[in-house]
């Protein structure tokens, strides 16, 4: 009996149990069941709410219009178009530009726009055009253009000069930052010309500056010696300053000119001759060019450029010589001597006299004169014909043996030169016959046997010196450049 009223017992307990669990859950079901009415009451108000009113994080142009309808939002951002002015200071004096309106601020863009987080107003379109046509009249003074910085020779050494700040207004950059802060919103617009004065291009601490002066500093500072058919030149600061240009650049025509120079000095074309003559009379004739030797002026250039420009620090040239350098200015070994006064003519070869002979010279007349002065055969021919034509028209063709035309004073080939003239054997010897029509159209007629001799020792540039002033007193102009000599 007892176990039965104990197990009667427990099945009570039991079912009050699941009654209770049910009690329970039946109290949490109700309020949440409200809960989620109410959300879903909100958010269908909400939903029909903002169909009408910008969201919670809305801007527009960085106004905050979160709630508020398109009217409401219109009011708040027309601050956006409030009547503002930049002001522009020159010398203390202030310009003032009123700013036209910026937005096109309409209901009907925000309603169309009213599900936006972040609204873009509209630009006025005239807006951008009017502002920069109000700043481009503007007028300022021209003041003074600023400079760059740049290099110059100071006191015989290559520097930096800074640069310097003018006062002429970069209009420009004026109108652009003007632009860039309005269309920013940044709310003041005061702006002084000095803060857009034009800046310097290149300041003292460009970087390409710097290595220009470098550049500059190692060639100025550069050791080139040049050896000139043996004499030593070592060129100078100042030499090597003047070969470089404003862009730190090795100017070639410059080195040019400056070789042009040097060998007017060292090439010994340039120097005067020296002769004595078999009367013991010196003299000093100017040469005719292409006596002695002289620089090679374009490869000497070449090679200066090349020194200027290498990474070496010392460097000797071997200047290249064009002609001959054993060529003394002293004429005393292998030369031809013509004496118009005695109308003589002698051939000397390493000093010893050769050929002694009588010859008939150029018809009296400045026009057809053999000219005086330092003269080189100019090259040697045989069995040829010699034709032109005289002062008076008429005209010759006259064969000879031997040729030997000169060069006279400035290179210039005149047509004068030695040759065989048998034909007049019986006035050779006759002091007069020049003053006949015997004489010549300025060349130096020679017995056969004679011309012979001096062609067979003569050379290609062997000086032939021609003095006297038989034709000082004759008539016409000289044609061809003259040379009397003067005392040496």
């Amino acid at each position: 009996m007892e176990n039965e009223e104990i197990v009667s017992r427990s099945a009570k307990n039991a079912k009050g149990s699941k009654n209770n669990n049910r009690n329970k859950k039946n109290k949490w079901l109700v309020p949440l069941v409200g809960i989620l009415i109410c959300l879903a009451l909100i958010f269908t108000g909400g939903l029909f709410y903002f169909q009408s009113h910008f969201f919670i994080t809305a801007k527009a142009n960085g106004v905050d219009v979160s709630f508020l309808n398109a009217k409401a939002a219109k009011e708040r951002l027309e601050k956006l178009n409030k009547t503002e002015d930049v002001i522009i200071k020159v010398n203390g004096q202030e310009n003032k530009i009123e700013l036209p309106e910026k937005y096109e601020i309409t209901e009907e863009y925000l309603k169309q726009n009213i599900s936006g987080r972040d609204i873009k107003l509209p630009i006025n379109e005239n807006y951008k055009t009017e502002l920069q046509n109000k700043l481009n009249a503007l007028e300022f003074d021209a003041g003074t253009p600023s400079q760059d910085a740049r290099i110059e020779k100071v006191d015989g050494k290559y520097q930096i000069i800074a640069e310097q700040i003018g006062t002429t207004v970069d209009k420009e950059a004026l109108i652009k930052q003007v632009l860039s802060d309005v269309e920013n919103n940044k709310g003041t617009y005061v702006y002084d010309v000095k803060d857009f004065y034009q800046k310097p291009a290149v300041t003292k601490d460009d970087k390409g500056l710097q290595d220009k002066l470098a550049v500059l500093s190692k060639k100025e500072n550069k050791q080139i010696t040049l050896d000139i058919n043996n004499e030593k030149l070592t060129l100078t600061k100042e030499e090597l300053q003047s070969f470089i240009n404003d862009n730190g650049d090795v100017d070639a025509a410059k080195v040019y000119a400056w070789v042009e120079q040097t060998n007017q000095k060292y090439g010994s074309i340039f120097k005067p001759i020296i002769f004595k003559n078999v009367h013991g009379v010196t003299m000093k004739y100017k040469n005719n060019g292409s006596y002695g030797w002289d620089i090679n002026m374009p490869q000497t250039r070449d090679l200066i450029v090349n020194a200027l420009n290498s990474d070496k620090e010392t460097e000797e040239i071997k200047v290249p010589i064009d002609g001959d350098v054993n060529q003394s200015n002293t004429v005393d070994k292998d030369y031809v001597e013509i004496d118009l006064n005695d109308q003589k003519m002698y051939f000397f070869k390493n000093g010893a006299k050769v050929v002694e002979t009588d010859v008939i010279t150029g018809r009296y007349n400045k026009g057809t004169a053999t000219v005086p002065g330092f003269h080189t055969i100019l090259y040697k021919d045989t069995d040829t014909k010699l034709e032109g034509q005289m002062l008076d028209g008429s005209k010759y063709s006259v064969p000879v043996k031997y040729w030997m035309p000169l060069k006279s004073y400035g290179g210039v080939v005149t047509q004068i030169g030695i040759h065989d003239a048998d034909y007049k054997a019986e006035y050779f010897g006759n002091k007069e016959a020049y003053k006949t029509n015997f004489g010549s159209n300025g060349c130096i007629n020679t017995p056969g046997d004679a011309v012979a001799q001096i062609f067979n020792g003569a050379y290609a540039g062997m000086p032939v010196i021609i003095y006297g002033h038989i034709y000082d007193d004759a008539p016409g102009e000289f044609d061809k450049p003259v040379d009397y000599g003067e005392p040496a």
